[in-house]
């Protein structure tokens, strides 16, 4: 169970990453002619998130105002899924201190 915990967040991390790398391209290339906003899907893998990237329609351009918002929801996004993560380290944690020495993993010995 603690390892899908682990696996459901850091997917999510790694999505948020993504997001925020299109992000900055997006706000990177704000005054580029011709250039396609990249937009990103989130796309449940059934075991976590994934990120697809895309590129919007021509002629949509970027408004750096969508980009700051985006940007805020990436970060507090990243931020829920380190809390998952921190979390998911607890419990080990407690299930750890409540075992006897002999069943503890190796770092508990």
């Amino acid at each position: 169970m603690l390892s899908s915990v682990f696996s459901t967040a850091a997917s999510g991390l790694s999505a948020q990453q993504k997001r925020m790398e299109a992000i900055a391209s997006n706000v990177a290339n704000v005054d580029t002619p011709d250039y396609r906003r990249k937009e990103v899907d989130m796309v449940s893998t059934g075991s976590g998130v994934r990120a697809v990237v895309s590129e919007g329609p021509a002629g949509q351009g970027v408004d750096l105002a969508t980009e700051i918002v985006d940007m805020i929801e990436t970060k507090m996004a990243y931020e829920a899924n380190v809390a998952v993560m921190e979390t998911g380290m607890d419990m080990w944690d407690a299930l750890m201190s409540a075992l006897a020495p002999e069943d503890r993993d190796e770092r508990w010995r």
